[in-house]
């Protein structure tokens, strides 16, 4: 009797272990919503006209009106690791619009002030 519950124990352990890549993970939002956000940051990481303090402020802007969190988006990249297969097909969709929409433009430049 002993003897089968340890083995029962040890089976459950070792399941628990093996990663679930069949079964969906929950993201903590919409697959729409995770790649429109990426997107949106990693234009706000590439615009070189922004400095750094534009850089923060324009990441927490894009965080806001998508209605997520930083720590939701760490969260849902944690998760994503359980489903290789919906990872997969997410960083394709953002790698494929990435490229899709090329560089953002440079910014205008700002007008010398007028002088009396």
């Amino acid at each position: 009797m002993m003897r089968r519950a340890a083995f029962i124990a040890m089976i459950a352990v070792g399941l628990a272990a093996c990663p679930r890549t069949d079964r969906r993970s929950d993201i903590g939002m919409s697959d729409t919503t995770f790649v429109h956000t990426m997107l949106r940051l990693h234009a706000v990481a590439v615009d070189s006209s922004l400095d750094s303090l534009a850089r923060d402020s324009a990441r927490r802007m894009v965080l806001r009106e998508n209605h997520v969190t930083a720590e939701q988006l760490d969260a849902a990249v944690e998760s994503l690791a359980f489903d290789t297969k919906r990872a997969e097909s997410l960083w394709t969709r953002i790698d494929r619009d990435t490229k899709k929409k090329g560089p953002p433009p440079p910014a205008a430049p700002t007008p010398a002030p007028k002088t009396p």
